[in-house]
């Protein structure tokens, strides 16, 4: 558990707080544990998130709970980057940004990714 809690901070980039959410690497169960966790912060501080999905695997299981995550913040965050997606991970995105209207986005780097979540005019509904 130690090592989840190292994986979900809050950082400061450009005078804004984002919550970074790092699943790179884990296999399903922790990355069900860190999307749980990662809700229960985001309704807590109500930040934009920057996930990391680089090396790891998105399940059935975990798209459970990550449904869950999108409909429980859908109204309260404003944005979400997201890194490491694949084609077929971007699929899966494209149905989410589809199905719930969200303003989240995949990108290259992790600078595209911070100016995303910094800049106020930048890709807003």
């Amino acid at each position: 558990m130690n090592t989840l809690s190292n994986r979900l901070k809050i950082e400061e980039h450009k005078g804004k707080q984002i919550i970074f959410v790092n699943y790179n690497g884990l296999k399903e169960r922790e990355m069900i544990e860190l999307v749980k966790k990662h809700l229960d912060l985001t309704l807590e501080t109500k930040l934009s998130f920057l996930a990391d999905f680089t090396n790891c695997y998105v399940t059935h299981q975990y798209m459970v709970h990550a449904r869950q995550y999108v409909e429980a913040t859908i109204k309260v965050i404003e944005k979400g980057a997201l890194l490491g997606i694949d084609p077929i991970k971007g699929g899966i995105l494209k149905g989410i940004i589809h199905a719930y209207d969200v303003n989240y986005q995949a990108f290259e780097s992790i600078d595209e990714a911070i100016d995303f979540l910094t800049n106020d005019k930048d890709g807003e509904k």
